[in-house]
């Protein structure tokens, strides 16, 4: 695994359930993220259009720089084009996140997302209502798949400008967003400050807005370092703030805005890991796959940040 056995960062292992004690900020965890990696890939023998054991799989492998099995990006290659002939080129009538994870991966292992099948993808970008259809999901992944490598948009009704604009007219007063409710959730918010990453620095309204998110996300967060989503704690949520915050030269672990008296959000994810490259949803519980999943995006992105590599969802370098 390319680099990541040389990351240098605090987490302690321990078993589901079992509370850790406040730790430093300067442990090796070196053991558990290749542990991860290697688990996650043998899970998924055979990627194709899923969210489980499947497209963030193949993400995260391919953004970390994973040994994987031979032909096991072609194996995905191949199962996203006969779900495509099969279902005549549609991969959802009304969730375009959809191709947003597909374009994603497809972008992550070199692949061109404008021929898959006789498909071109990138089409299913030029319809406004259609994209953002999910609500605010629908512009941060549809913002996260182009801004991977720079896609330009076939012609229609969608630009970038109008997705950017989506999310900053859904702020919440103070700062954050959410699906739906009275106030931000922290996975939305995360979330959010992911799509706008490339723009934070350049456009002053989403500069400002991604500052007023990390405020709110600092100031909701819990005093062992995690958070509550939907008035519950589970370990994805945290995963998401890891992924956000690195994407705007945020370290968790030297930033106080992020350490509290009890803990760190890098001592609370390993609350959550169960061993052998497995982590759970929420404690107490058995693997969940997009759990280990999405914490192996976090190592991976706190790994990039480290080295000076960019943010998770910028794939120009991969490879």
């Amino acid at each position: 695994m390319k680099k990541l056995l040389a990351l240098v960062i605090i987490f302690v292992l321990v078993f589901s359930g079992c509370k850790a004690e406040k730790i430093g900020t300067d442990y090796d965890f070196s053991e558990v993220a290749a542990d991860t990696m290697a688990h996650i890939i043998e899970e998924a023998p055979n990627p194709g259009h899923n969210h489980i054991n499947g497209e963030w799989t193949v993400i995260v492998a391919a953004r970390g720089g994973a040994e994987i099995p031979e032909g096991w990006f072609d194996t995905y290659y191949e199962n996203l084009c006969n779900t495509l002939t099969e279902n005549d080129g549609v991969l959802s009538g009304t969730k375009h996140g959809s191709y947003s994870r597909a374009v994603l991966t497809l972008a992550a292992i070199g692949k061109d997302p404008t021929d898959v099948a006789g498909y071109n993808l990138l089409e299913s970008y030029t319809d406004y209502d259609f994209v953002t259809h999910q609500g605010i999901p629908g512009s941060i992944f549809a913002l996260l798949s182009l801004d991977s490598v720079g896609y330009e948009i076939p012609e229609g009704n969608v630009s970038r400008e109008k997705l950017i604009q989506h999310l900053l007219d859904e702020e919440y007063e103070g700062g954050g967003w959410a699906l739906m409710g009275e106030k931000p959730d922290v996975d939305m918010t995360a979330q959010a400050i992911q799509a706008l990453a490339p723009y934070y620095g350049e456009n002053e309204e989403v500069t400002a807005a991604i500052e007023r998110a990390v405020a709110h996300l600092s100031e909701v967060q819990k005093p062992d370092g995690g958070f509550y989503a939907w008035e519950s704690e589970n370990v994805q949520t945290a995963a998401q703030v890891v992924i956000a915050l690195s994407s705007i030269g945020i370290d968790i672990r030297t930033d106080e805005r992020f350490i509290k008296e009890e803990g760190w959000i890098g001592s609370y994810i390993m609350q959550y890991y169960l061993g052998g490259g497995a982590f759970c949803h929420t404690l107490g519980t058995q693997e969940n796959a997009m759990a280990s999943d999405q914490c192996m995006q976090a190592f991976v992105a706190m790994e990039l940040l480290e080295n000076g590599e960019g943010r998770f969802y910028d794939f120009n370098d991969i490879g």
